[in-house]
């Protein structure tokens, strides 16, 4: 990134490589329509190079462009555009080499993707980032502005409310 920051604008290529899967995950779990998620990524990524100077090589990289895939998102949002949410949403696997687009075909898998849509958007992403991105407390405090012990707790109680969703056999409607 700091090559990028000092004008190498080439290397965008190789975190593009590295980080395009999880910031499509992290988009397709939260909006689950493959279109806003590429598009969105697409924008992570113009977003690094527009604003590579706002880099500091002390803030920690994937923090950094979670933070931009975040406010992307958020945009997104404000932008009020229809979601197509769908049963077997696409993500891509990032076990493949060349990124191919796998199905998530599990029924479990299904019903939680439908539980974290009962969720409000703000304890949605709190769950992606440390559940399914697997990012620290501290980088996902980083990201929200929070804490790290206000993640630990609003992401307990989260996921305490997620499991009580998906206990009680919620009916879903689409």
């Amino acid at each position: 990134m700091l090559q990028i920051k000092n004008g190498e604008i080439g290397k965008t290529a190789v975190l593009f490589d590295r980080y395009h899967t999880s910031i499509y995950n992290y988009f397709m779990k939260i909006h689950r329509n493959k279109m806003i998620s590429q598009d969105l990524t697409q924008n992570v990524f113009e977003k690094i190079i527009k604003y590579r100077s706002s880099y500091t090589d002390h803030k920690n990289f994937r923090s950094w462009i979670f933070t931009i895939a975040r406010n992307a998102n958020i945009d997104e949002h404000r932008k009020k555009r229809p979601t197509d949410a769908c049963d077997d949403y696409i993500t891509l696997s990032s076990k493949d080499d060349n990124a191919q687009v796998v199905m998530e075909k599990s029924e479990k898998s299904k019903q939680l993707m439908r539980a974290l849509d009962l969720l409000p958007a703000e304890e949605k992403e709190l769950i992606v980032l440390t559940k399914f991105e697997k990012m620290k407390f501290a980088q996902v405090a980083e990201i929200l502005g929070m804490t790290e012990n206000a993640v630990k707790v609003k992401s307990h109680r989260t996921i305490k409310k997620l499991r009580s969703i998906l206990v009680n056999d919620i009916k879903y409607e689409y």
